[in-house]
């Protein structure tokens, strides 16, 4: 997953301001642990931690692995 930041300056009389634009949505970290011992880590962009795990589910089902458990821990 890519993330971009958009960073701009500007001028006024004659010293710099800057500004930086957030992102609506928080970031998560996401372990999803399969029945077999295998796991797949994830960065998931969710507005909370039932959506990301909710993200993670589908993305599970996606790669056909057998949910054991989900963790998921908040990064930015």
């Amino acid at each position: 997953m890519t993330h971009t930041a958009v960073h701009s300056e500007f001028v006024s009389m004659g010293f710099n301001r800057k500004r930086r634009v957030s992102f609506p949505h928080d970031i998560y970290q996401v372990v999803i642990n399969g029945e077999d011992g295998e796991y797949i880590e994830y960065e998931i962009e969710a507005d909370s931690h039932s959506e990301a795990s909710a993200k993670a589910e589908a993305l599970a089902a996606d790669s056909f692995v057998d949910i054991s458990y989900i963790e998921v821990y908040l990064i930015h």
